[in-house]
Formats: C-alpha cells, structure tokens, sequence
C-alpha cells in the first residue's frame, strides 16, 4: 500500500513539474516576441506600454500600421549615425519604417540610455525618414514631427544587463505620392539587446 502511495506521489510530481516547466516555456516564448494589447481608445493600435511589450503601431491616415510576429525593432549604428528600425505590417503588406538620426553612436545597446527623456525634431537636417512599403524604400520628405523616446530604460536579470526598453511616442506628416499624409498616434515599447542591435 505504501509503495502504491509512493509511485503516485511521484508521477503526481512528475506531471505537475512538466506542467509549469511546458507553461513556462511558452510563456516565455511569448513575451520574447510580443505582447499585443489594444487600445480602446485607439483600435488597432497598442496601448502605450513601457514594459518591453515589442510593440508599436501608429495610423497612417487613419490605418493601422502595426507591428506583427516577428521581430519588430532593430538599432544599427554606423559611424556617427544611428538607424532605428520599425517592421511591421501596413495594408496587409510588409512595411518598415526607419529612422536615421546623425550625431547619436552608441557602441553598446546598454549606451542607448542616453536617449532617456529625448525629443527629436523629425523636420532637422541631422534626421532621415524612410519607408518601405513592399520592398521600395523611399526617403520620405518631412514636413513636421518629431519622435519622443519618453523612457529608455536596462532591464538586468540577476544584475546582467539583458535588453534596453525604449518607449515613446512619434508623429510627422509627409506626403505619399505628391499627397500630403498624417502619421499619427505613433507608440512604440521594444526591447534592444545583443540579437537586434548593432555597431559597425
């Protein structure tokens, strides 16, 4: 009887181990893609978060511009100038967003603290803006805007730096084939660590 008792008490165990390891294993999986709330008072758009959601949307007159599953943010830094790298999906077609910004060079993503609290003028010489929306990147001429990196913050994992959480607001107007466009409600909560940053 007692042995009986004993080999439940085990596959109990067992089972229940398996459980939270699977459990946890996807819910890991899932926080290292996206976490995807909507805005109730934005559809389509997510919330504004700074939690290191990897999100971002924004409406491109009054269409979602969102990110989808894969990795939606990248930093390049190339000598003096830094790219910041937003893919996603717009019009159920692939579309990235870049921005380039001269006289900012991390040479680690834990550098990219720097742009805690930063307002960028998107109309200033120092700063490029492009889209690609099906593979045809086009430089996008600015009429007004800025982006605003309202916290850039490390997140360390037993004292070890892991990601830096850049979160923030962006809106411009341009002009998408000789017509003048409104990019509006701009949000963006993404992770950047060794895997989507790079200096060379």
């Amino acid at each position: 009887m007692k042995h009986t008792i004993y080999k439940t008490a085990i596959y109990a165990a067992i089972i229940l181990q398996s459980i939270l390891i699977a459990s946890c294993s996807v819910s890991d999986f899932e926080l290292s893609r996206s976490v995807f709330i909507e805005d109730r008072t934005n559809p389509g758009l997510p919330e504004y978060s700074e939690w290191g959601y990897n999100t971002f949307g924004a409406y491109i007159d009054r269409v979602p511009f969102v990110s989808g599953e894969d990795e939606p943010a990248k930093i390049y830094v190339n000598s003096d100038t830094l790219r910041f790298f937003l893919k996603g999906v717009y019009k159920n077609s692939e579309t990235i967003l870049l921005l380039s910004v001269k006289g900012l060079s991390p040479t680690e993503y834990t550098e990219l603290t720097m742009l805690n609290d930063t307002v960028i003028n998107l109309k200033n010489g120092n700063c490029k803006v492009e889209m690609s929306v099906k593979d045809t990147l086009r430089l996008l001429n600015i009429i007004d805007g800025q982006i605003y990196f309202k916290r850039a913050q490390l997140l360390k994992v037993d004292e070890v730096a892991q990601k830096t959480i850049l979160s923030g607001e962006f809106r411009f107007r341009t002009f998408f084939n000789n017509q003048p466009v409104a990019i509006s409600n701009g949000r963006f909560d993404v992770g950047i660590g060794y895997e989507n940053f790079y200096n060379f």
